[in-house]
């Protein structure tokens, strides 16, 4: 059978657009509203993949249903290298609370890199509200049992599922509120609409640090070093409780490997940069760098906790 020339130049053409790339502007779809974790870790990666890769990258956020949408636009663009996507803790969590994705999170996507870890999250009050330890929050949850409100950056976010483990090891009830991302949830707590949150340490730091907020407990298993006066969950009396997050970057299934590569050699350079290194001490994120493999295993690993810890806290999927 006689090829066509065509199927050669076609072939040909292909491969040098992969050896040239990117040729144009990237698209780095951050599936969540402007000042959320996810965002600002976005921008910063944003900035240093644009002077790495020498093109521009363009911050896309299409927030909604605990990054759901997002992710789905990036699942069904072209594998180019030209749409990639930035998530956290939400993309492992959704398949554990949804009983239908409009996509596989594993299937549907070439991991790229495993960006940071989250030391944790930290439980903050509003200053107007009555307890100022993490005892005294327990003690007025149990004295008025659903009564009391947290915000959260959607159903099944982390920010969700860190307030379920600790009202079920806490043995409390508390009302959620979830929001279309951690942004929109800490401006009504900083405007006192919600008084308390499990709020992500990149967005909520800050506001501590300029007394805007109140402290009461970090959820990693050692102390924020951003926050070294406040105790942990475990230190405060929850023994044994422990929350964390991730950040990590994908392209849509049938990225070129070559392409992959690039962009994985790219991140793994930019963490190790002094300056990405101090900006994520700042933000209590500790930088990762992996190869999109151990990413693979990394992602088939969080898939498995956070469905055994929503069956525990009895989160039916919806």
């Amino acid at each position: 059978m006689k090829i066509p020339c065509a199927f050669f130049l076609l072939v040909l053409a292909s491969g040098a657009s992969v050896a040239a790339y990117p040729e144009r502007p990237i698209r780095l779809v951050v599936p969540a509203a402007p000042g959320g974790a996810i965002d600002v870790v976005g921008r910063i990666m944003g900035v240093k993949l644009s002077d790495v890769l020498g093109q521009n990258v363009v911050i896309d956020n299409r927030a909604g249903a605990n990054n759901i949408i997002g992710t789905e636009i990036a699942a069904r663009a072209v594998p180019d290298g030209y749409t990639l996507l930035i998530t956290a803790g939400a993309h492992t969590i959704n398949p554990a609370v949804y009983k239908k994705l409009p996509y596989d999170a594993l299937r549907d996507f070439s991991p790229i890199g495993h960006i940071c870890n989250s030391g944790g999250l930290v439980v903050v009050v509003h200053p107007s509200f009555g307890a100022k330890t993490l005892q005294q929050l327990i003690d007025m949850a149990r004295a008025s049992p659903g009564k009391i409100a947290y915000g959260s950056a959607g159903f099944g976010n982390s920010t969700h599922l860190a307030a379920e483990l600790f009202q079920m090891m806490a043995n409390v009830k508390l009302i959620h509120v979830p929001y279309k991302g951690a942004g929109p949830a800490v401006t009504d707590l900083l405007g006192g609409q919600i008084p308390l949150m499990f709020g992500p340490s990149p967005v909520v730091v800050p506001m501590v640090q300029a007394g805007r907020l109140r402290p009461l407990a970090f959820t990693g298993l050692k102390r924020s070093s951003q926050l070294p006066d406040v105790p942990t969950v475990d230190e405060a009396g929850i023994k044994g409780y422990e929350n964390s997050g991730w950040y990590g970057m994908y392209g849509p299934r049938g990225t070129p490997k070559e392409i992959v590569a690039r962009v994985n050699a790219a991140i793994r350079q930019i963490v190790q940069m002094p300056d990405t290194r101090e900006r994520f001490a700042g933000l209590n994120l500790d930088p990762i760098g992996s190869t999109p493999e151990e990413f693979a295993r990394f992602l088939k690993d969080d898939l498995a906790k956070y469905a055994a810890i929503a069956k525990a806290a009895g989160i039916k999927p919806e």
